[in-house]
């Protein structure tokens, strides 16, 4: 709950509060910035480790057909950059 203020804060003393109470404010959403970005990065690392999964699966179970895909993606960069 807010804090009961002196009525005679001087110019000086409030600024020093607002200034205090904007650099809590942005810690705090720092703070939940940071927490949230951690939280994609971890889903993020996830995902990646599954998608890394499946494609090792899929390689092993059809190996021809993935040099095959490889082959033509390298085909296809090479003509894209000449």
């Amino acid at each position: 709950m807010a804090t009961a203020k002196k009525t005679t804060e001087t110019p000086q003393e409030q600024l020093e509060e607002a200034y205090h109470l904007a650099g809590q404010a942005t810690s705090d959403a720092v703070g939940a910035v940071k927490e949230q970005a951690k939280e994609k990065l971890e889903a993020g690392g996830e995902s990646i480790q599954q998608a890394t999964k499946s494609a090792e699966n899929m390689i092993k179970k059809r190996p021809l057909l993935s040099i095959g895909c490889a082959f033509l993606a390298g085909w296809a960069v090479s003509k894209l950059i000449k």
